[in-house]
């Protein structure tokens, strides 16, 4: 089994260039476009309305297939089907279903109980309906649930259709565990969205695909640092 990339992109330019570099699926992130838009610090929640006209402008700078992030608002089945049409008319070819709905202050996840995670697969399926697009489940609470929890999570995905799955929000430590359902016959990727994983512990268990936020995200925070105060005054002032 061949591991394939998805890196995210947070601008045009990222797109353009992985988009050259031969990668034909690109995720555009949630967190990435909160820091190109609105600055790392920014307290300021980015909300639907928002990245889904984000998402428009990128539909018209790539031929690449965009993944799109769905965790936005509130647990009601109205917040999910809006966002999942919403997203579909932004240009969309793949949503990303995860099974929380926002994340705290420190970045941990509000996950839904399975009931309500199996609602809203099928809630953001319906919306799907007669269009193009596709749908990625995203699990983002092996800490909180653990291997059964999660193994319980990819079942009820499957059960409702969706064959690929991603599991984010872990570490290279959890790879051990996480590797006993890595079978060749399930489609499912690690995401690398923090720096205790790597590509290279990421391959060590032989994931369908990797979904990579981290190292886009670093590398936009770097080029705004080097482009700081000091060059764009000596942009301005033509020197």
């Amino acid at each position: 089994m061949t591991t394939s990339i998805i890196p995210a992109a947070a601008n045009a330019p990222m797109l353009k260039y992985f988009e050259s570099q031969g990668f034909n699926e690109l995720y555009i992130d949630k967190d990435s476009v909160a820091n190109q838009l609105m600055g790392e610090e920014a307290d300021r929640v980015l909300d639907l309305a928002d990245y889904a006209q984000y998402l428009r402008c990128m539909r018209n700078a790539t031929r690449a297939r965009l993944l799109a992030d769905t965790s936005f608002g509130g647990d009601n089945l109205t917040n999910w089907a809006t966002t999942a049409d919403e997203l579909v008319r932004c240009g969309a070819d793949t949503i990303l279903i995860s099974d929380y709905q926002s994340k705290t202050a420190n970045y941990q996840p509000n996950l839904l109980s399975d009931k309500d995670f199996k609602v809203k697969i099928q809630t953001m399926k319906a919306e799907l309906a007669d269009t193009h697009t596709n749908a990625i489940v995203n699990l983002g609470g092996f800490s909180a649930y653990g291997l059964a929890g999660l193994t319980d999570r990819i079942k009820i995905a499957h059960d409702q259709g969706i064959a690929k799955v991603s599991i984010s929000n872990v570490t290279a430590k959890d790879l051990s565990i996480i590797g006993a359902i890595m079978t060749p016959n399930q489609e499912i990727g690690l995401a690398i969205d923090n720096p205790k994983m790597t590509f290279g512990s990421a391959q060590q268990v032989n994931p369908a695909f990797v979904l990579d936020t981290y190292h886009p995200k670093k590398a936009t925070q770097q080029w705004v640092q080097k482009a700081g105060p000091s060059v764009v005054l000596r942009l301005y002032m033509g020197n």
